[in-house]
């Protein structure tokens, strides 16, 4: 059975809703033939798997290339010097391929935290310095710049308003002395999607990198990085890339790279460390690329093997396909609960839309009614600020809506 997550409460700002009759999306209404993925993942009975922004469930693939990595352990007579060296270059291949960067560009990491944190830390950052957040940032991309404040570091927070953050309010926060702006592709908490080109150039315009943390978008909604004034982008990989948890990567451009101060060196990135007999002990070089930062014992067998497979498994089914899918069933979605009179997050607005969507009751005692109504039934989705987030993927189909439906009533 999928694991369901419990109901998230803070006090954070509530998120602009959407009242009936708001709503344009393109597609909603009849559905085309979809594609039947459902056999490619394992079988989630009785319960309806609606959380993929929680957690992105192992594809069938998957699980079967950790159980070969787990032989490779049980045996290590059967380990060749390939098993562990090639699954660090085929992962960063598949990566830089889906968000369509050089291979040279990604490190992989264990978490969006960890790339997040090599630019907190390694670029200098001292008093008098300006960060410039999102108050609707996930935790990974808030506390480690907050932590920043003890080095007398300024963080300014901008706020959403009707449910995203404004140009003008990020623009409002910018300064000469801003070094980061650093905000979320799309809200773990809405949906919303950022307009990444809108709000770079605006960092670039003030002299400001700008890193993302797109770990709710890299996999379900196509990217290209390079068309983007994106400086860094950190991704967990255990949502919409359908990874272990405790993987991940980071996107750097180079002029970036070459900021950044190297507190910890992984020893598998050190040229020539893989000849044990002779190592460069007297002067040593890195390679002058991302992978300089990759995580210590990079070459985790359960963990990048599986990540291994999954990323195959999207390849495969294309970036489109995710997204394609996902959208026609959340314009299902969005249809019904207006119809049924409840309201949506501004992630129902076209030019804000991503692979999620929340709608909320006219309150929130009954918004939490129906959520806690929905687990009982065995439908898995989630309660983000008195929200109820629903984010399907390729294993559900209009059945799983409907079901939702049946339930709301």
């Amino acid at each position: 059975m999928a694991a369901r997550s419990a109901p998230v409460r803070n006090h954070l700002p509530r998120a602009h809703i959407r009242g009936p009759g708001s709503l344009n999306f393109k597609g909603a209404g009849p559905f085309q033939a979809m594609p039947d993925f459902t056999q490619e993942f394992f079988n989630f009975a009785p319960t309806i798997y609606l959380n993929c922004a929680f957690q992105g469930p192992f594809p069938r693939v998957t699980a079967e290339r950790i159980r070969q990595a787990i032989e490779l352990k049980v045996n290590p007579a059967r380990m060749e010097s390939h098993h562990f060296f090639e699954v660090t270059e085929n992962v960063r291949k598949r990566l830089a391929a889906i968000i369509r960067a050089d291979s040279t560009e990604i490190a992989l990491t264990n978490s969006a935290t960890q790339g997040i944190a090599f630019v907190a830390n390694g670029l200098g950052l001292k008093a008098g310095d300006d960060i410039v957040i999102g108050s609707d940032n996930f935790p990974s991309n808030l506390f480690t710049w907050l932590h920043l404040r003890r080095l007398g570091v300024h963080v300014r927070i901008v706020k959403p308003v009707d449910g995203y953050l404004r140009a003008q309010d990020v623009s409002a926060a910018l300064t000469p002395c801003t070094r980061i702006l650093a905000l979320d592709w799309v809200s773990y908490a809405t949906g919303v999607r950022a307009d990444l080109m809108a709000l770079g150039e605006l960092a670039h315009r003030q002299g400001s990198l700008f890193l993302v943390d797109g770990t709710q978008g890299v996999g379900a909604l196509e990217l290209d990085v390079h068309a983007l004034p994106v400086d860094v982008l950190s991704v967990a990989g255990y949502k919409w890339l359908l990874g272990p948890y405790g993987t991940g990567f980071v996107y750097m451009r180079p002029e970036v790279l070459h900021r950044l101060d190297l507190q910890i060196i992984n020893w598998l990135t050190v040229e020539g460390s893989g000849d044990f007999d002779s190592l460069p002990i007297d002067q040593f070089a890195l390679p002058k690329t991302a992978k300089v930062f990759d995580v210590p014992a990079t070459a985790n067998f359960l963990n990048l093997y599986g990540l291994e497979a999954s990323l195959e498994f999207i390849q495969r089914a294309g970036v489109r396909t995710v997204t394609a899918h996902c959208y026609r069933l959340l314009d299902r979605l969005a249809e019904g609960v207006q119809r049924l009179g409840f309201r949506l997050s501004a992630a129902a607005d076209p030019g804000r839309r991503s692979t999620i969507l929340c709608f909320q009751a006219n309150s929130s005692q009954a918004t939490e009614l129906i959520y806690k109504k929905l687990e009982v039934n065995q439908v898995a989705v989630s309660l983000r600020h008195n929200m109820i987030r629903v984010s399907p993927y390729l294993y559900n189909t209009e059945a799983d809506i409907d079901r939702l439906f049946e339930i709301i009533k």
